[in-house]
């Protein structure tokens, strides 16, 4: 479970009542095992931050987060938040 906002940069105390959820599958592991079907991970970005970014899913990089698509400048890049 999250005590507060994914964003590394907000320090937020997590509130069910504000904010957005995020919850990405787990990949195999790396000795080759299957990783559980219920094997995921939970995310919550603030009420403020979800105006600004979003979180996503990049093969090999992780879980990130990046500014929403019409909040996007071309000279900004996606922070990783987690690993698999």
């Amino acid at each position: 479970m999250f005590s507060k906002c994914a964003n590394p940069a907000c320090q937020a105390e997590f509130d069910y009542r504000q904010g957005r959820y995020y919850r990405f599958h787990r990949r195999p592991s790396d000795d080759g095992q299957p990783a559980n079907t219920h094997s995921v991970q939970h995310f919550w970005l603030c009420g403020e931050c979800c105006e600004t970014y979003s979180l996503a899913y990049a093969e090999g990089a992780g879980i990130l987060i990046r500014l929403n698509l019409e909040n996007a400048f071309e000279s900004d890049t996606p922070r990783m938040i987690a690993v698999d």
